[in-house]
This record gives C-alpha cells, sequence and structure tokens, in this order.
C-alpha cells in the first residue's frame, strides 16, 4: 500500500517521537512509506527518521524549526504535489493543523482513504483554542478512518466528528525495550527524589508538582525533583520555582533523550496531567521499574492498574499527590513490588509483535472500505 503520511514537524515529543517508534520497528514494512512534515521542528528527530527511511522519503515543506500558517498554507498545495508523485491509497494526518491541511487537500482528492491519528482526548491550543475544535469537526465528514493511541483518546475524541460510518483503531505509539535502562535499587534516598518527565504545556500540571514540593517541606519532608522536558511553560515554572524558594529543591533539566538514564535512580515517577493520550512517558517509566504516580487518564487507564503496577490519582492535586507520595515513602516492600510489577506488565503488554499485528489490521485492504460501521479494533 501507498502511504502519505503527513505530520506538523519533529519536535522531540510523543505523536512525533510515536512515528519514528513506527517505523524502526516494522510497522509499515511491505508498504510504500512516504512522509510529509509542515516544517522540520527542533532537535535532531527528523535527521533520525531521514536516516532510517531515506532522504527520498521525508520531504520537508519548511526547515524551519517552528510551524507557522505560511508553512500551513504551503503544506495545502505541497500534498497535491507529493500525490501526483506517489498517488496513495492513505493519507495519514498527524496532530491539528496537520489535519487541518490535510482534510482541506483531501477533499479536492476523494479516491484516497484519509486517516487521522489522534493522539489525545481533547484538543487544547495556546492559540486559537476555541477554532481547532469546531474547525475540525466540520471538516470531519472527510475522514475516512480514525486511528488513536489508546482506548479513551479513540472514544473521547469522537465528539470532534460529525456522524458518520468509520474504522477505528487502537495503534499505541510504545514498544517496549528490553535493553533499557532499568532500577535495580529500591532503597530510599534521602532526599526523597521525584523525577517527572514530558512536554512543559498548561496540561500536564507541572506547576502542582512543584507546589507538592513545596507541601512536602512544610511538613518536614526533604524531597527532590528532576523534571526533563520543555515546552511554552518553562518561563512561568522557573518563575514559581524562585517564587516558592525551591532553587535547590526543583531542577528544570530541559528535553534529555536520555533522560530514562538520569531518571532510573529516583524514588518516584511523578506525572499529575489532567489530560493524555498514551501518555509515553509514564509507559517509559514503568518499563524502567520506577514505582510512578500517575492521574487515571488517557493510555494510562490501560495499562495501568491501581495497586498492582503504579498508584492511581482520581485527579490532579496536591493533596492526593502528596497523600501518594508518603504511602509510597512509608511501605518499601509495596514500592518495590510496583516498580517491578510495572516493568513486567510493560514488557508482557507491549512487545514489538503486537505493534506490528496492530497495524497489519489498520492497513489491511479490507480497513479501506470507507462506510463500515463505527468500531475499535482489539
Amino acid at each position: 500500500m501507498r502511504i502519505l503520511y503527513v505530520i506538523n514537524g519533529f519536535d522531540p515529543g510523543g505523536a512525533e517521537h510515536g512515528l519514528l517508534t513506527l517505523i524502526e520497528h516494522g510497522a509499515f514494512e511491505g508498504h510504500n512509506l512516504r512522509v510529509l512534515a509542515l516544517c522540520r521542528g527542533r532537535g535532531g528527530l527528523a535527521d533520525r527518521v531521514v536516516e532510517n527511511l531515506g532522504s527520498e522519503r521525508v520531504h520537508f515543506v519548511t526547515s524551519c524549526e517552528r510551524l507557522t500558517i505560511q508553512a500551513c498554507v504551503a503544506g495545502f498545495f505541497r500534498i497535491f504535489v507529493e500525490a501526483l508523485s506517489l498517488r496513495p491509497e492513505k493519507i495519514v494526518l498527524s496532530l491539528k493543523q496537520a489535519n487541518l491541511v490535510g482534510r482541506l487537500a483531501a477533499m479536492i482528492l476523494p479516491h484516497i482513504t484519509c486517516v487521522t491519528f489522534e493522539h489525545i482526548a481533547e484538543y487544547r491550543a495556546r492559540r486559537f483554542q476555541g477554532v481547532y475544535g469546531p474547525l475540525l469537526r466540520l471538516l470531519s465528514w472527510r475522514v475516512d478512518e480514525i486511528w488513536a493511541d489508546c482506548a479513551e483518546t479513540l472514544n473521547e475524541s469522537r465528539r470532534y466528528f460529525s456522524p458518520r460510518r468509520r474504522v477505528g483503531h487502537v495503534i499505541p505509539l510504545f514498544v517496549a525495550d528490553r535493553t533499557g535502562p532499568c532500577k535495580g535499587d529500591y532503597a530510599l534516598g534521602s532526599p526523597l527524589r521525584l523525577a517527572a518527565a514530558g512536554r512543559l504545556v498548561a496540561r500536564k500540571n507541572v506547576a502542582l508538582m512543584v507546589d507538592t514540593i513545596a507541601s512536602l517541606r512544610a511538613i518536614g519532608v526533604d524531597a527532590l525533583l528532576s523534571i526533563y522536558g520543555d515546552g511554552p511553560e518553562k518561563k512561568a515554572i522557573e518563575d514559581l520555582i524562585v517564587e516558592r524558594n525551591l532553587q535547590e529543591r526543583v531542577t528544570l533539566h530541559g528535553y534529555r533523550a536520555d533522560w530514562k538514564e538520569q531518571a532510573v535512580t529516583a524514588d518516584i515517577f511523578l506525572n499529575v496531567s489532567d489530560t493524555e493520550g498514551f501518555c509515553i512517558v509514564v509507559a517509559e517509566a514503568m518499563l524502567a521499574g520506577l514505582p510512578v504516580i500517575a492521574v487515571d487518564v488517557g493510555g494510562i487507564r490501560d495499562y495501568g492498574r491501581a495497586n498492582g503496577n503504579m498508584l492511581k490519582l482520581a485527579l490532579a492535586d496536591i493533596d492526593g499527590a502528596r497523600t501518594a507520595i508518603l504511602r509510597l515513602m512509608g511501605d518499601s516492600s509495596f514500592r518495590e513490588r510496583l516498580g517491578r510489577q510495572a516493568r513486567t506488565d510493560m514488557l508482557r503488554e507491549y512487545e514489538e509483535e503486537e505493534l506490528a499485528k496492530r497495524m497489519a489490521v489498520a492497513l489491511a485492504e479490507e480497513s479501506r472500505a470507507k462506510y463500515q460501521p463505527y468500531r475499535a479494533s482489539s
């Protein structure tokens, strides 16, 4: 099958890095895949994609690091050039802006099966927050299939689509690597060591984690928090750290491709996002054997078992996070059991073969039918 995969760009992150995961683990093996990025993005992720696919199969509308309106407009016309050259049977659209551009272009290419790849249950944006949802819903009549990174994303994102029969597939952008870092020592550190990772955006509630550290210190618990990630909220978080006088206790490391190697010595991994897709960083922390505390949202509902392989929070709040941290601090055997079981579960449930099977179903000839009843593949 000939596939044109359109994506915003290659900033280090979930959906962007997820495409590389699919490529590296042979998800498109046997198919003719071409990738069109509206911009190049920051960091070296774009280079890694090119190394895997070859420059003839990865094209950039612009070489800029950031996505612009001009790149989106140019991308609309570039899709026609790629379609004329490749003659794709499917066009896969990943992330909001690529979906807007791609769906508009697909209206003039009715013979191509249009697939949206959804990565989060709720559309959010720093700018044009009220525009994306209604506009994408308006254009959703052109979408023939929905791929999603977890079951909650598939189900919850349906409100952004007009009623119509569509095929749905759950395709997690994660494969468990047995050779990665693994926690071996569960002895509690002094001071307590906490780790967190992800984009510094509002829904990640990083400020809440900073305030949780302040709350712990207020009751006499000395704790360190290492945060791995970058994003638009960085300055606000830096200011909050200074305001709370936590410069020696909270460290922003920025984006680190090797964050797991750095974080594996932590006592606890903390994630307090109020909205998630699959949430790759929590899956990676579990794979590394870290005891995890996380809000029960997104893919965490699929792979997280309360008191089995993680501690779950019903809401993102300071009291709940502090209580969960204190519970793990006070029970070393429970802490170790969660970490070891988390690794076991991720290795079992997210093997390369499982990803290949899911992609094979999504790319099967019969899945191209445009008017099948809506269903989610298992």
